[in-house]
């Protein structure tokens, strides 16, 4: 399992094969991931503890408890704890490093 350590909270694979990846972040309650997308990953997450808010390109959209939500490929998102610690379940194709990060 690889475990990193991020001014936002925490993130752990605990899966990345030739055709799928798992992940778990904990984003700490008022924190939030960079703004970016994924030039060719494609993912799904689930909250499963915490208020998210799932800020989309030009639109947000609260994520609650139990909440999924699935990202294609080059869609910019950013991921933001508004009510307690936020706990993220993410499943997804294999984990590439083509993250772009973009200045909000």
């Amino acid at each position: 399992m690889n475990y990193d350590t991020t001014p936002w909270g925490v993130q752990m694979t605990w899966a990345n094969t030739k055709d799928y990846s798992g992940s778990v972040y904990i984003i700490k309650e008022g924190e939030q991931t960079p703004f970016g997308y994924y030039k060719s990953r494609d993912i799904t997450i689930l909250v499963l503890q915490g208020v998210v808010n799932l800020v989309l390109e030009n639109r947000t959209k609260m994520l609650l408890e139990k909440d999924t939500y699935h990202i294609n490929p080059q869609i910019m998102y950013q991921l933001v704890a508004v009510k307690g610690d936020a706990t993220i379940l993410e499943v997804g194709t294999r984990i590439t490093s083509d993250f772009v990060e973009v200045m909000k």
